[in-house]
């Protein structure tokens, strides 16, 4: 059966318009709801490529301080290296005066001792090896006495001195002791170097 509507028109024409414009509103809350949300989303993604950028010209700016760095470490080097060259020429022949004392007293021989000592370095020399020269003073019982000063120069209890030779002997006496008195040269070798040298030198990593 067909309804039949016992309202005037001119009231169902107007619950026809108040429902189209609540429609109309229903649907302009919701645009302006899309309008925020894509807004909110634009402005989320502006600011991630922000923070990107940011980011970015940090890592730039690290990047330059780590090469810059890296240009002085080289003039670093190089004045390390030229202070190593300079310590290295200043010691090069630097000899260990001390250690080679208290050699001397543990091998000379019994029957002999020093009455004088000279010993120099060589800035160069010809000679591999030999880096100074020392001339000693001595008194021994005898010639043989004297030999045995030699033996003990030129042998391997000794490394610190080598060649030795002697330049000249001559009997004397102490008292009513017939004795020998001689002078002698020899060559101070590597082994009377000072280890001065590694000592002053802070190792580096390359």
């Amino acid at each position: 059966m067909r309804p039949i509507n016992l309202l005037p028109p001119e009231l169902a024409r107007k619950k026809e318009t108040r429902r189209k414009m609540a429609k109309l509103v229903t649907l302009g809350i919701f645009y302006l709801m899309l309008l925020v949300l894509v807004a909110y989303w634009q402005n989320g993604k502006a600011q991630g490529v922000d923070d990107k950028l940011i980011a970015q010209k940090q890592a730039n700016q690290t990047t330059q301080q780590e090469i810059d760095a890296l240009a002085g470490s080289a003039d670093l080097r190089t004045e390390y290296e030229g202070s190593v060259a300079r310590i290295q020429s200043a010691l090069e022949k630097d000899i260990a005066w001390g250690r080679l004392f208290n050699d001397l007293a543990r091998v000379i021989p019994d029957r002999v001792w020093l009455t004088s000592f000279d010993g120099t370095a060589i800035v160069s020399g010809d000679t591999p090896g030999v880096v100074g020269q020392v001339q000693v003073g001595a008194t021994a019982f005898d010639y043989p006495d004297a030999s045995t000063w030699l033996r003990v120069v030129d042998s391997d209890v000794w490394p610190a001195i080598a060649g030795g030779w002697v330049t000249s002997a001559q009997v004397s006496a102490i008292g009513e002791i017939p004795v020998v008195n001689f002078q002698s040269s020899a060559s101070l070798m590597q082994a009377s170097v000072s280890a001065r040298v590694d000592e002053r030198i802070p190792e580096v990593s390359k």
